[in-house]
């Protein structure tokens, strides 16, 4: 009976000892605190690598676009740099779905001669925001 007694009395003095109380407590009140900041984290990267794919597929678009021979070429050219670059980059689905779209814009017509500025935008939908590249044809073109 005396071990017995001997062994609670030993148990309870540990379970008695606030070692190790600090983890716990880290556990318990700062854990749950960052679990939203690895949410919020984890979205911005999302959004953050959807706008670079955009930015790419911008920037391939008014490139191609430059190098055209005159404004009709260089509007089919767009579109189907629009349409098979979108898909190399996975955005085959949005495109497909009509929530991406893009606007090809210059400064004066023809589009496509010496110095003149091509805009490419691409408007996302899901983003809500539109992504811009600009270009300028070679003054000796």
């Amino acid at each position: 009976m005396k071990i017995v007694k001997g062994a609670l009395s030993r148990f309870w003095r540990k379970f008695r000892c606030e070692q190790g109380g600090a983890i716990v407590e880290f556990v318990a009140l700062a854990l749950p605190l960052f679990i939203p900041i690895f949410i919020y984290l984890g979205h911005y990267a999302s959004i953050s690598d959807q706008e670079s794919v955009l930015r790419t597929l911008a920037r391939e678009m008014s490139r191609a676009v430059v190098t055209s021979e005159n404004d009709e070429v260089a509007e089919r050219v767009a579109e189907e740099v629009f349409s098979k670059g979108g898909e190399v980059l996975g955005l085959g689905e949005a495109i497909s779905s009509g929530s991406l779209s893009f606007t090809l814009q210059c400064n004066s017509k023809p589009c496509i001669s010496p110095n003149k500025e091509i805009v490419i935008s691409i408007f996302s939908e899901s983003l809500k925001r539109t992504i811009s590249a600009v270009e300028y044809v070679s003054p000796w073109a």
